[in-house]
């Protein structure tokens, strides 16, 4: 009998933490991507386990929160909502801590909230965090679910209070918010807001969104030079877009993605055939869905979720003020993710956009089963592109946190079906 433990046992039973199994899972990343570029997540789990020990405060945060001042105040932020698109990949540990958090009568939640739910009231993350702080977007599950989740810390908890509307009132009633923030964290640290350290944040901000987008606009040569894998950059950036890191990571793309265009080079086996626009972030799983259409079908993944466009740019860095007032559109602009709260004229604007730029005659959507504001918009959405450009698009409900709602055997089976009876058949 095999009495070896699984990672999951070794982590309910005290003898590993969550924080040590994502440094080491995502340490071992590369080496299995088979000399193919993958976003690298591995220098961020490690900057975050040693934070404390290096002596700065480590900051759990929870949506588009202004990382320029956390980073700033010599503080690590621990981007809580990275953590469930990494362990979905371990469907015994996600499931597990899912049911830690329905023992506490959630089952509303997402699971990617359950996740975290269960995390920090199991204790199982590892660390503790100095303070936490939460930019909640306006779904179902995540205006309630952060508020849970700050009872469950037991530390300081500075939750914003983003509007509904995008306008000149809500930009100014979320640059209150953020005063206050700031004197939050120094309160936290025991120290002031140093504007020269924040103007260093703010630029390395600023390359980091001018790289991303150069990458995205070399996704529109042909062939394409990679695959997009972009819904794992979105969360990257969220985390790391302040760092020295990701700057060398998206530098690295840079290179890889001239290199490639000038030689010609497609990541379809047999040159580049199809163009596909996957709608709505599936993470992790993305990945593995973008290699099965090269692979099979010679269908490069060029666009993934509902807008690839970087956030707004820091224009005057020794203006604070209007420094904060970029920050304040990127929160309430960033809390608008997958589509929630935009209108339907927006959503079809950044569809034909990604359509006719770059290409596309695949179409997939793959909405997850706790984002209910996206479904909203699925079947505008579908119609839409079907009538302006004569794609079907299918339709695949799946989870972005817990594989067992559909395996990734019948999301492959729903593709392969498409693509041989609708794309391949036109």
């Amino acid at each position: 009998m095999d009495n070896i433990k699984s990672t999951a046992e070794k982590i309910f039973d005290g003898e590993m933490t969550v924080i040590d199994y994502l440094c080491e899972s995502s340490a071992s990343y590369r080496d299995s991507s088979e000399g193919n570029f993958r976003p690298w997540d591995a220098t961020y789990w490690k900057m975050v386990r040693s934070a404390q020990k290096e002596g700065k405060n480590l900051i759990l945060t929870s949506g588009p929160v202004p990382l320029e001042i956390i980073y700033a105040m010599d503080c690590v932020p621990l981007y809580l909502d990275f953590v469930p698109p990494r362990l979905s990949e371990n469907t015994e540990l996600t499931a597990r801590l899912i049911g830690e958090a329905e023992k506490r009568g959630n089952s509303q939640f997402c699971a990617m909230n359950k996740t975290e739910l269960g995390l920090l009231t199991g204790g199982r993350l590892g660390l503790v965090p100095d303070a936490y702080v939460t930019v909640p977007i306006p779904c179902d599950s995540a205006r309630t679910a952060y508020s849970v989740m700050g009872l469950a810390v037991t530390v300081p908890v500075f939750n914003f209070d983003i509007p509904m509307r995008r306008d000149e009132r809500s930009i100014e009633y979320i640059a209150k918010q953020l005063e206050s923030l700031i004197e939050f964290v120094e309160n936290i640290t025991g120290k002031k807001l140093d504007k020269e350290k924040l103007k260093y944040r703010m630029e390395l901000s600023n390359r980091a969104g001018e790289l991303l987008d150069k990458c995205t606009e070399l996704r529109r040569s042909k062939p394409c030079p990679m695959s997009s894998h972009l819904s794992v950059w979105n969360e990257l950036m969220n985390a790391m877009s302040p760092t020295e890191e990701i700057i060398s990571l998206l530098e690295e793309e840079l290179e890889i993605c001239n290199t490639r265009i000038a030689a010609g080079i497609s990541p379809c086996p047999q040159g580049e055939k199809h163009r596909v626009q996957l709608l709505h972030n599936l993470f992790w799983q993305g990945i593995d869905i973008s290699d099965r259409l090269e692979n099979k079908y010679n269908a490069v993944t060029v666009r993934d979720g509902f807008s690839l466009k970087s956030h707004d740019f820091f224009e005057h860095y020794d203006d604070m003020q209007d420094c904060k007032r970029t920050m304040c559109g990127r929160m309430l602009w960033g809390s608008t993710v997958h589509g929630a709260v935009v209108s339907g004229i927006e959503l079809s604007e950044t569809l034909d956009s990604g359509i006719r730029d770059f290409g596309i005659d695949v179409s997939i959507f793959l909405g997850s089963s706790g984002c209910r504001h996206a479904w909203a918009a699925q079947k505008l959405i579908s119609d839409s592109i079907l009538e302006k450009y004569g794609i079907p698009t299918l339709v695949v409900d799946v989870d972005n946190t817990d594989r067992r709602y559909k395996s990734d055997k019948d999301i492959t089976a729903a593709i392969f079906e498409y693509m041989d009876t609708v794309i391949n058949n036109k």
